[in-house]
């Protein structure tokens, strides 16, 4: 059987696909269970598909629909994070690493308002967890524009840090991000998340000190 290779959008002609509820159930069953505990029987029974090979017909195998599922939200993410990093040039802060930071995390934060979001959020500390899986290479491959113009940025503003402490550095940033989108995501959750441009403001504080403190010492 031919699978369909087409990227879904939230919904078709104002149709939700087959694809589609594929991808939110999985998203919300992997967010609560963890990636091993799902199975594709669970997700197309959640996703109200006919059998189980509607899985492998729109996505291949279990473990591209975990690709989908992350590249479904974070392409949202990383086209107004390149909207932000425009604003940046504009008003002159382009060369502020804590402001870098903000723009890199405010549409995560952002994302946690609504449920779907957060469900997200909880699904990307299962990808970061998970040793069959490189955030970094997924940020890399998924989201590609905003997370090479946030490096590209970050080395042309942090020129004097050896290369190898840059490097990893810049290889932690997403789980690191990941992390504080995820705690975020709790605290809305609960009822006792800060403001939001709080929350952002100290997300881009703390960041901006990871990625330019003093180098260790070996």
């Amino acid at each position: 059987m031919q699978q369909n290779t087409s990227t879904p959008t939230a919904s078709t002609g104002g149709k939700v696909t087959t694809k589609v509820k594929l991808i939110r159930a999985a998203e919300r069953l992997f967010a609560e269970n963890g990636l091993g505990a799902v199975s594709v029987r669970d997700i197309t029974r959640a996703a109200g598909a006919r059998n189980e090979s509607a899985l492998h017909y729109h996505f291949g195998s279990k473990e591209a629909l975990i690709r989908a599922v992350f590249a479904d939200r974070i392409k949202d993410i990383d086209g107004k994070r390149l909207t932000l990093l425009a604003g940046l040039d504009q008003d002159g802060s382009s060369g502020d690493i804590t402001r870098l930071m903000e723009a890199t995390m405010a549409p995560m934060f952002e994302a946690c308002l609504d449920e779907g979001g957060r469900l997200y959020a909880t699904f990307l500390m299962q990808i970061a967890a998970d040793p069959r899986f490189d955030v970094d290479r997924l940020m890399e491959d998924l989201a590609p524009d905003g997370v090479r113009e946030v490096q590209q940025r970050l080395r042309a503003e942090l020129p004097q840090m050896p290369e190898q402490t840059l490097i990893t550095r810049l290889r932690r940033l997403p789980a690191i991000s990941i992390s504080l989108m995820a705690d975020h995501a709790r605290e809305v959750a609960g009822g006792t998340a800060p403001s939001l441009e709080w929350a952002i403001a100290e997300a881009g504080a703390s960041l901006a000190a990871f990625l330019t403190g003093e180098p260790g010492r070996s």
